[in-house]
């Protein structure tokens, strides 16, 4: 008799124990933490002219935005380019930098956010004129335009997309 009642004992203050390190919560699942999916927002993007990197002339376009719930995820910041008077997509020359795996001109450049919510203002994206493959001549004009995706390459999705930017490019 006396063994059952140090059993009974032992079980009745284990199970005190456990309930009382669970907050006075009975044993059972643990509540999962809530997940929140990356998200953003382009502020803005502005196209800087005759930039010089790593000795090739180009453009290099600066965006301004906003990215929440992605810190330490690694990210891609991609240009896309077209023709404005088309609308066509510019497809892409033999360099494989700055192409896409279906051969049209882009451009990007990686970050990983280092805040919950980070703010960039001038993240940088360079491209080479002859890059753009516009089969050029002096004095040639072409209306282009761009947009931008936020690419997140630990999940393999897209975040956000911009609207388009237009600019000119004069050889």
């Amino acid at each position: 008799m006396k063994i059952k009642s140090l059993i009974l004992i032992t079980l009745f203050l284990f199970s005190a124990s456990l309930v009382t390190a669970q907050g006075g919560r009975a044993a059972g699942p643990v509540p999962r933490a809530v997940v929140t999916t990356p998200s953003g927002t382009f502020v803005a993007s502005r196209v800087v002219h005759s930039v010089k990197v790593d000795g090739r002339n180009g453009v290099m376009i600066y965006v301004n935005f906003k990215i929440k719930n992605a810190l330490d995820y690694p990210y891609k910041m991609i240009a896309y380019f077209y023709n404005d008077t088309d609308g066509k997509a510019l497809a892409a020359g033999a360099e494989t930098k700055y192409r896409t795996t279906t051969k049209f001109v882009s451009a990007v450049t990686n970050f990983k956010p280092g805040h919950v919510d980070a703010v960039y203002k001038d993240l940088k994206i360079f491209i080479p004129y002859e890059a753009l493959n516009l089969g050029a001549r002096r004095g040639d004009i072409f209306d282009l335009k761009y947009n931008l995706a936020m690419y997140n390459d630990y999940d393999k999705s897209v975040t956000a997309k911009s609207t388009w930017y237009k600019f000119s490019v004069q050889f």
